[in-house]
């Protein structure tokens, strides 16, 4: 059996030991459309964005993991590092959709933890993806031969070169991927709708005391954000200058306060604003 990638499962080890030694498995950074935040649409490290659908999944006649209405795992959901390249989880996610490679995952890694701390069941229908909130539900069709299957992602990876998802192998036998090791796919993310006892985003990510705005390449912009934010707010904002770019924080602010002042900020437009440690 052929295990096919350095899976994102063992993604503490994947920080400390780098993984899979092999320097191919560094993530690759793509072009992209751009947002209209000035983000790059797609999966990936660094000032990435989920692609928005144009409309809901058809999931008539599709199987696979049985969808529940269930909140955030509180591991597996801080924003993290990977061969010195920057991960943003999407918490506050709605929708999204990208085609790419799909990979699949095997025996090696069959109960071991996952990334937000189940044991891994080869024979299920879950995934890994690198930017995704765990759990959550995904509908993944196989673009070379339109078979679809639903899963459920609740781990990390693959970091393995540009793929954007990495499938259980029951989950890839589903869509006929086990054979090639991988395939072109497309996955469109599965909406449950507001969650009642939804994880806060501050629970998820581990406290920090300042929310990154956004940023920019204009000084004179960064500075109207900054201010149009403070009176939103009524907290303190700065701009900070690195390199040829400005950022708008604002902060620091208390645990108790940081959930209303960031829900401020998205009303403002601002949807990738998010929290930072500093």
């Amino acid at each position: 059996m052929k295990i096919i990638s350095c899976t994102g499962f063992l993604l503490l080890t994947v920080l400390t030991l780098f993984g899979c030694s092999s320097s191919s498995h560094v993530p690759v950074t793509e072009s992209g459309e751009k947002a209209p935040s000035g983000c790059i649409y797609g999966t990936g490290a660094g000032n990435r964005c989920p692609k928005p659908q144009e409309r809901t999944p058809d999931l008539t006649g599709i199987t696979g993991a049985k969808i529940t209405r269930e909140p955030f795992s509180k591991r597996g959901n801080k924003d993290y590092t990977v061969f010195g390249q920057k991960f943003q989880v999407w918490r506050n996610l709605e929708s999204y959709t990208e085609d790419g490679m799909a990979s699949w995952y095997g025996p090696g890694f069959h109960g071991q933890k996952t990334s937000n701390g189940e044991h891994y069941n080869m024979n299920g229908f879950t995934a890994a993806h690198k930017n995704l909130p765990l759990p959550c539900f995904l509908k993944v069709t196989n673009l070379g031969n339109g078979k679809a299957v639903i899963v459920r992602v609740n781990d990390r990876g693959p970091f393995h070169g540009s793929r954007i998802l990495d499938l259980s192998r029951g989950a890839a036998a589903k869509i006929g991927i086990i054979g090639p090791g991988t395939g072109k796919v497309r996955v469109e993310y599965i909406n449950p709708g507001k969650i009642a006892n939804q994880t806060s985003e501050a629970e998820m990510n581990g406290f920090k005391p300042y929310i990154q705005v956004f940023a920019t390449g204009d000084p004179e912009r960064a500075r109207e954000i900054s201010e149009k934010v403070t009176r939103a707010t009524g907290k303190d904002s700065r701009v900070e200058k690195t390199g040829s770019t400005y950022r708008i924080k604002v902060g620091p602010l208390t645990e108790k306060e940081a959930a209303d002042v960031l829900a401020k900020i998205r009303d403002l437009g601002y949807k990738n604003a998010y929290f930072t440690a500093g």
